[in-house]
């Protein structure tokens, strides 16, 4: 077995209580819009695009790391967030093994008992076999006890034009890419969160069809001013995520997630 080195960076936009193992890095996403100081990496220096934070959420910090991370410092990263983190599948009674997210309160001791060194050694164990792992898959939604499709869901849920000229440019760009979307449109269950943990070769290649997706997109449609609406390429890209490692025939491992709140 040959160890490969991983960092998982969490995103963070305000002050929270941080893991306390060194293979996480917390970066400031969306730092051009804040003023506060979150003492750690941010994601505003070199080339970025953290300006675009309230509309492109998450994703500045990934493009940041793309763009201007040392790639020494691992030869595999993931994307994960302040109060969601991929969990091992055995850290939770096994009674629940067939859940796809744990919620816990969240303190140093519970954060502590997720992000630990037996995370690290299973995120290892399974990238020996697999390309890249991803939170486990969750039914996208119901109504009225039927479960909706993705396209359904995002039409109904978000605005259905965002949708269409999404799959528009993606089928301009990347025709190859017709033979799968029908399939990615009528699946009803998804991994959610935009995390991924995968080496760098891959990420280069999803975040390069990603951004030159999202970016035409930009120019074709007009952000809603509302506030929630407004993160339509976080929401847009959680979906593309999904449908870029099937398209992909990538080796897809899925871990559950732990969700922390304060309640």
């Amino acid at each position: 077995m040959i160890d490969k080195s991983i960092k998982l960076y969490s995103v963070f936009h305000k002050p929270f209580i941080q893991p306390k193992e060194n293979f996480v890095i917390p970066i400031h996403a969306g730092k051009a819009l804040s003023n506060q100081k979150l003492d750690f990496l941010e994601d505003n220096t070199g080339d970025n695009i953290s300006e675009l934070n309230s509309t492109f959420c998450e994703l500045t910090a990934q493009y940041w790391i793309w763009k201007n991370e040392d790639r020494s410092r691992c030869d595999i990263w993931g994307m994960c967030h302040y109060r969601r983190y991929f969990t091992t599948e055995n850290w939770f009674n096994a009674t629940f093994k067939n859940k796809r997210t744990y919620t816990k309160i969240i303190d140093q001791q519970n954060l502590d008992n997720v992000v630990s060194q037996k995370l690290y050694t299973q995120m290892q164990e399974i990238l020996q076999t697999s390309d890249v792992i991803l939170p486990k898959p969750m039914v996208i939604a119901k109504r009225n006890g039927v479960k909706l499709t993705l396209e359904e869901h995002y039409s109904t849920d978000h605005f259905e034009n965002d949708w269409k000229t999404t799959i528009d440019v993606i089928t301009e760009k990347y025709p190859d890419y017709l033979k799968s979307i029908p399939t990615f449109n009528n699946s009803t269950t998804m991994s959610f969160f935009n995390m991924m943990i995968a080496p760098w070769k891959i990420w280069d290649a999803y975040l390069t069809w990603l951004f030159d997706v999202l970016l035409e997109v930009k120019n074709r449609i007009k952000v809603s001013d509302d506030p929630y609406q407004k993160r339509v390429f976080g929401f847009l890209s959680e979906r593309l995520i999904n449908l870029y490692v099937h398209h992909n025939k990538l080796k897809i491992a899925y871990l559950p997630v732990a969700v922390f709140d304060n309640k």
